[in-house]
């Protein structure tokens, strides 16, 4: 990225800030199955802003996701290029991976699931994944990086005779450097920075479904502490009371009623944050019929403190289905976000804020498609849309005496977007999929600068194929095109192997950026050019 990403856009900054996520209430809804399987997201989708579920080809009810956030979901999400994905082999309990690689990469992970009882069940998982090498900053010198981070995760679930109880928490630690300034004269010694993030929860959720209500609750805490900041000589905490739920109930076998809420209360050590409450109402009814699927809600949001009032968005998801695998489906939704630190981290772990950002509210976000199955093993799914966003958040380089880091500028965001995937598989030998969207950004300042790191285009493929017992390979690539003309797209393409040493031992080895090409992420941080990580998968 040229010197533009850094000097450009410090003279935005007068402008307030905000994050480009989703509805809390999407965005923290996950599903808990009984074993541990966590995805971390690939640092090039972050800017994606259209979630489009696969098409259902076989006729059943609708399945929507009253879990609220345990163990996965609670933990801290880093970005690809910190932390790697790993799979669980749902068939067994426990699972081991040890890696290492160019960059001084490092990756390893372990976790198990033990079924103490019928009704009792102990998951615990633990991670360590950095690494120390010498990158390209935003201005073409070399930078010694590091980057290091380690968690340990436990949940436990026991189950009475018409509900669950859910019980967990998790510890996590990141140490790294900044970026020097140009102007710095100081050593590396004096760039560190380290985030420490804790967190535990309780819930309950029914089981019977033949009460008349059913319901899911959870309540918890999350704390996050920014220490050695860059933009200020002070520690910086935030702490979280979080408290969600679904209470609904069945009108007929094909009508449902209810109401989510979502409640957030955040502490702050720092005098130029102010503590404040967000509170989000979802209520909504639902009816799936053979040849359709309607889901009308609102979501209601009310807010303290900064930007305070009341904010209101739908929440529609209707799908006529024919020929049981042709769907056509119009989603209209929307909601807020709130930023608190954990949610900025996900964007760039260097990011650094001198004043209170406001939340992003989606008034509006509708989406137009049509997905199909014409023969087994194959979909496709064309769709298009427009977005609203409100306080939405661009990122920008900043200077700061010694160091640089990711900053904010908020603005309002208008975005059309549209595109096409495919996917074809055949058993488990062969799995293929590709997709392209494409970005229309429009901001009411009109100024192009502050969408320059926002995606105009986006084209993800890959391929995963058993050639044989035991091997398997995986070729993949990822290409983002930025809205800034001087800035480079990520271009990352890999390859990637496994192959069953023994029973329940593999070997892997995953190459990335096979092209050796120089790009950026949104945050502003540079990618590894050509690395490679190899390593060991124990399952047990």
């Amino acid at each position: 990225m040229k010197k533009i990403a850094i000097i450009a856009f410090v003279g935005l900054l007068p402008l307030s800030a905000v994050y480009a996520q989703q509805d809390s209430t999407l965005n923290r809804t996950v599903v808990v199955e009984n074993e541990y399987n966590p995805t971390v997201m690939d640092a090039s989708k972050i800017n994606v802003l259209p979630r489009v579920e696969e098409p259902a080809v076989v006729k059943k009810g609708i399945e929507y996701a009253t879990a609220l956030r345990p163990v996965a979901a609670w933990n801290y999400e880093e970005m690809f290029p910190i932390v790697r994905e790993w799979e669980w082999e749902k068939a067994k309990r426990g699972y081991v991976r040890v890696g290492a690689g160019n960059y001084g990469n490092v990756d390893f992970k372990a976790g198990y699931i033990w079924d103490i009882t019928k009704g009792d069940r102990l998951n615990v998982a633990t991670s360590l994944d950095g690494m120390n090498g010498t990158l390209k900053d935003a201005i073409d010198n070399d930078w010694k990086s590091r980057f290091y981070s380690s968690s340990f995760n436990i949940g436990y679930r026991h189950s009475f005779r018409n509900m669950d109880l859910n019980l967990g928490g998790g510890f996590h630690s990141r140490v790294f450097n900044y970026m020097l300034s140009p102007i710095s004269s100081i050593s590396g010694e004096n760039d560190k920075q380290h985030h420490t993030l804790g967190d535990f929860y309780v819930g309950l959720s029914s089981t019977d479904e033949m009460m008349p209500l059913q319901f899911t609750v959870q309540t918890g805490f999350q704390y996050f502490k920014q220490k050695y900041p860059a933009i200020s000589d002070e520690n910086s905490t935030e702490k979280i009371i979080h408290t969600a739920g679904d209470v609904w109930g069945k009108l007929s076998d094909i009508q449902r009623v209810g109401i989510k809420f979502e409640m957030d209360n955040l502490f702050y050590s720092d005098d130029l944050m102010k503590d404040y409450t967000s509170l989000g109402l979802n209520p909504y009814y639902a009816i799936d019929e053979d040849s359709w699927r309607l889901h009308l809600g609102a979501h209601v949001d009310w807010m303290t403190g900064n930007d305070s009032g009341i904010d209101v968005a739908p929440d529609i998801r209707a799908e006529y289905i024919f020929s049981d695998s042709y769907i056509l489906y119009l989603n209209a939704q929307g909601g807020r976000q709130v930023n608190d630190y954990r949610m900025l981290s996900r964007i760039s772990p260097y990011w650094g804020t001198e004043q209170q950002l406001d939340a992003t509210y989606v008034p509006f976000d509708a989406t137009l498609g049509f997905k199909a199955s014409p023969v087994s093993g194959l979909w496709f799914n064309i769709f298009g849309g427009y977005q609203i966003r409100k306080h939405e958040l661009f990122c920008t380089l900043v200077p700061a005496g010694q160091f640089v880091y990711t900053g904010f500028v908020q603005d309002k965001g208008k975005i059309g977007y549209g595109g096409a995937e495919v996917k074809y598989g055949y058993k488990d030998y062969f799995d293929a999929s590709v997709k392209g969207t494409y970005y229309g950004w429009t901001t009411d300042s009109d100024d192009d600068m502050i969408v320059a790191m926002k995606p105009e285009m986006e084209l993800n493929f890959k391929v995963d194929a058993k050639l044989m017992d035991g091997l398997k390979l995986r070729l993949g690539y990822d290409y983002v095109k930025r809205k800034g003309e001087d800035v480079d797209p990520v271009s990352n393409l890999s390859v990637g192997a496994t192959y069953e040493l023994l029973k329940d031992i593999s070997i892997f080895v995953d190459v990335n950026n096979l092209l050796n090409k120089q790009y950026y992420y949104e945050g502003g941080y540079p990618a590894e050019k050509l690395n490679v990580l190899g390593g060991l998968t124990f399952r047990f």
